[in-house]
């Protein structure tokens, strides 16, 4: 399969060779990107823009500066704005699950993680295999259930390694962000929203600019679910009633000569989000959880000179979660506070960009400092040891990508790596025995490369290969504890837990190849893109007599096919409305992991296939989305079974409907039906979706 990928980037710059010659196809689209660039300090590429639903979209996620999605090598995927507001679900998670064919783990009480190319999704903690941005800075959470689908402009989801510009985290992907942001006309909207299971909404929002100079942006939004979810059985789901409010706030202006700014924050909270447990248990496990995430940053970018824009970026975010439980040890006992985490994140990133003729250098710095903060409780209130002790992060990168420009501008090359170093510490932690603070450090270098061609007739080759990390966790690197353990004979001896200072971050090395197609006078874009991925240096657990450490000794193997298409009616028959089949796939070959015993495994909780399509439609007065879900089997274990055996889940579709009416320039009612047919179903075993809901919202916008 490698050599396959390697043949194919071969025969794509053969076919640059002998195509040279051909005219470029979009003169209308570089004059008019030309006029843009004479009005705005942004960069514009001057071909081959993303069309989508009649708008221009521009990418920064793949190069960390604006790029077409039609140019780039790498695979990135565009959720637009109206895609976002059509979309059944008000989080991240079910933006992505239903738009990128991506795998989630949810749990109710608003927990979420994503999985992106076959790794398996992750909901906690602070390294992970798929990085989160918002505006191209780390979104600053561990769940991603805190990050709504309010005040967003686009989500961009790069799949495929991005170590080379992202660093540690973005083995499988990326997915960034983009709020809206308002320098034009005041516009504002107010919305009030009811529907199943008591759940009430209100939400406000204006920006615009404020004279010349400055613009601003404000949003507030309130979410309640009064009532307990019905499952698809028609049964009551106790313990699933939350409560968030989510606002943002920024404010940016021009500073003169091409220079400008903006200060930004935005904040979630979580009320009484209750969690219902495994429903094998019954609600023995169940408790709720207070959950709070806060974010900043100010940017500040502008021209050098004629061809060159620096951009400062800093940043700062805070998450923490209250958890309570009316549990211990599996004994019901009266709701008590049982543990708390705090993490925060502090940064700074300087991007330097430099253009030369139609190539363009993209260098910076990347600080990061991230601490972890775990605390637990016994069900009288006092403080006990955590299980797991506080710990940090530290991390320095410099970076480089280039953009080579070819056979004018057909042939896009990209080339780039980066360097990072890392210390990482396990700290003092109050009421932790038998533990001893440690630091370790490490580095790595990552690079990626990719070429895409683009031909008259429509025709879009593209393939990228790149390595991507992991850094192993504090835990890992510099842990120590010691436990007592008692035998049922009375015996006991002490169990030892080592950090190893000399691990390595896993490795992985992903090559993928596609080809695309893009008529916009038949309203047909198609793209088709195979990966392979090696992961090697798997973290594993090692045991010694009584100590146990890690080592990095496993490794897993990912590949599959990713598939867009999207025709819409209206263009070939000229309509002045348009109505659009849509269909999103990922089809896994393979997702295989070595286990301790070095045989291998399917990867857990990763679907063999997820497909995504649907119908919809748009003429300016009515709009409305068709949705369907396809997810196929699934393995994960069983640990409610004796033996903890792997299972297999079934398949399953899920219909959504989402249908909304404009009147008079500033009335829109929506109404959004999830799991239209009440299909009684699970992503996750123990945790059943909710049945068929109803949710209508009024809105007035000026």
């Amino acid at each position: 399969m490698k050599k396959q990928y390697l043949l194919f980037a071969t025969c794509l710059v053969l076919l640059g060779d002998v195509n040279d010659s051909l005219a470029v196809e979009s003169e209308m689209q570089t004059h008019s990107l030309n006029d843009q660039a004479d009005s705005s300090s942004e960069p514009v590429p001057l071909l081959g823009i993303e069309t989508i639903n009649g708008k221009t979209y521009l990418t920064i996620t793949a190069t960390r500066s604006e790029s077409s999605v039609k140019e780039i090598p790498a695979k990135v995927e565009v959720i637009d704005r109206q895609m976002v507001e059509q979309t059944v679900g008000n989080t991240i998670t079910e933006q992505l699950k239903k738009n990128a064919s991506i795998n989630v783990i949810e749990y109710p009480g608003n927990l979420a993680g994503i999985g992106i190319r076959g790794f398996r999704p992750e909901f906690s903690g602070i390294t992970k295999h798929s990085l989160i941005l918002v505006n191209g800075r780390p979104a600053g959470t561990s769940n991603l259930a805190t990050l709504l689908a309010d005040n967003i402009e686009r989500i961009e989801v790069l799949k495929g390694p991005a170590s080379s510009l992202y660093g540690g985290e973005a083995m499988g992907g990326v997915v960034n962000i983009i709020t809206r942001k308002n320098t034009g006309k005041l516009t504002g909207m107010v919305e009030t929203g009811l529907g199943s299971f008591s759940t009430n909404k209100q939400g406000a929002a204006v920006g615009g600019a404020l004279g010349e100079r400055f613009d601003f942006d404000l949003t507030a939004n309130r979410y309640d679910q009064d009532g307990d979810f019905k499952m698809g059985n028609g049964q009551t789901r106790a313990y699933t009633r939350y409560e968030t409010q989510n606002g943002s706030a920024r404010i940016g202006g021009k500073l003169g000569d091409g220079w400008r700014f903006d200060l930004a924050g935005d904040m979630y909270q979580g009320r009484d989000m209750e969690t219902p447990g495994d429903i094998f248990n019954g609600y023995t496990y169940s408790g709720y959880a207070d959950r709070d995430r806060y974010g900043a940053d100010a940017t500040i970018g502008g021209k050098l000179g004629a061809n060159n824009r620096l951009t400062l970026t800093s940043y700062q975010a805070k998450e923490t979660a209250e958890n309570y439980s009316n549990s211990d040890w599996g004994t019901t006992v009266p709701t008590y506070h049982s543990y708390d985490t705090d993490t925060s994140w502090v940064g700074v990133q300087v991007k330097d960009e430099y253009s030369w003729h139609d190539h363009r250098f993209i260098v910076g710095v990347d600080y990061q400092d991230i601490g972890v903060e775990n605390l637990s409780f016994k069900r009288n209130g006092t403080r006990k040891a955590p299980y797991s002790p506080d710990e940090g992060r530290e991390n320095w990168a410099g970076y480089l990508e280039s953009i080579w420009k070819f056979m004018d501008r057909r042939l896009t090359a990209t080339a780039g790596g980066r360097y990072d170093t890392f210390d990482v510490k396990t700290k003092e932690t109050p009421y932790m025995t038998g533990f001893t603070p440690k630091s370790a450090d490490f580095s790595t270098f990552s690079p990626r490369t990719g070429l895409n061609y683009l031909f008259d007739q429509g025709v879009r080759l593209h393939t990228t290969v790149g390595k991507a990390f992991v850094p192993p966790t504090a835990g890992q690197l510099a842990g120590y504890s010691e436990r007592l353990v008692v035998l049922d004979d009375g015996t006991s001896f002490t169990s030892i837990i080592r950090g190893n200072p000399d691990l390595d971050p896993e490795s992985s090395i992903t090559y993928d190849a596609g080809v695309g197609y893009e008529q916009k006078k038949w309203g047909l874009d198609l793209d088709f893109t195979l990966f392979h991925t090696d992961v090697d240096d798997k973290i594993s657990t090692t045991t010694s007599g009584n100590t146990s450490s890690y080592g990095n000794s496993l490794s897993a193997e990912m590949e599959g096919l990713e598939s867009s298409l999207s025709f819409d009616v209206g263009a070939p028959l000229k309509w002045n409305r348009s109505l659009k089949f849509i269909v999103n796939s990922t089809h896994m070959f393979k997702a295989e992991e070595e286990l301790a015993s070095h045989t291998m495994q399917d990867i857990q909780n990763v679907a063999d296939y997820t497909v995504n399509y649907g119908i919809q439609y748009d003429d300016g007065l009515f709009d409305g989305l068709l949705h369907l879900r396809n997810q196929g089997g699934m393995r994960d274990t069983d640990w409610n079974a004796s033996g903890y055996p792997v299972i297999e889940y079934p398949s399953f579709t899920v219909v959504d409907l989402m249908v909304g009416v404009t009147l008079q320039g500033h009335h829109r009612i929506i109404l959004k039906v999830d799991n239209l047919f009440d299909k009684d179903y699970y992503e996750k075993q123990g945790f059943p979706k909710p049945g068929q809901s109803f949710f209508a919202t009024y809105r007035y916008e000026f």
